[in-house]
């Protein structure tokens, strides 16, 4: 069983990482169905992605993808024990292909918790980036916050954080396309 130890960033964020050790044959068979769900829907969705990239829409829970939603939740379930929090729900999955040059714009998601799982990266194609600003929260703490937390994209490497905190992703700067699975999770207290 993979837990996740979740650590507390900025005033009210958290985030934990881990890999969830697939072999590189299934990563393989996530790449080629998004790529057959790309060639499908050329245009895919506009989100934070506006202007950059590819985008799908919401992903089945099934077929090639199950094996990995199945082992997502069991993650979310056994690591949220710890706020007395249980039965995670993905609540919208969808893949992203960010390929040279291409970034995310700083938002949030709905949801408790928020999620990437990287498929496919390589050498300087972009960081995630948890931002430490929020408009919307007035706090005590403001003036002590520290700089952005960037994380680095590995393959089969899975990182939750709080919905609510704002987050972009760093320009690819590779020559070869980054291809991640991005899901919501809500969480029953």
């Amino acid at each position: 069983i993979i837990t996740m130890k979740f650590n507390k960033i900025f005033p009210r964020n958290i985030y934990g990482t881990t890999f969830l050790g697939f072999e590189k044959e299934y990563l393989r068979i996530l790449e080629s169905s998004i790529e057959l769900l790309r060639r499908g829907d050329k245009n895919g969705i506009r989100a934070s992605n506006e202007s950059f990239g590819w985008q799908s829409h919401f992903l089945p829970h099934t077929g090639p993808f199950e094996k990995l939603t199945t082992k997502i939740i069991s993650i979310c379930n056994d690591s949220l024990k710890e706020f007395n929090l249980n039965k995670a729900t993905i609540h919208g999955m969808w893949a992203n292909i960010n390929y040279k040059g291409d970034i995310n714009w700083p938002h949030k998601h709905a949801g408790s918790l928020s999620g990437v799982y990287y498929i496919s990266t390589y050498s300087n194609s972009g960081n995630l980036v948890l931002d430490n600003y929020d408009t919307q929260v007035d706090t005590i703490f403001e003036k002590i916050k520290g700089p952005p937390l960037g994380i680095k994209p590995h393959n089969d490497l899975l990182v939750l954080f709080d919905s609510s905190c704002i987050h972009h992703v760093e320009k690819n700067l590779s020559e070869n396309p980054r291809i991640s699975i991005s899901f919501n999770i809500e969480c029953d207290a």
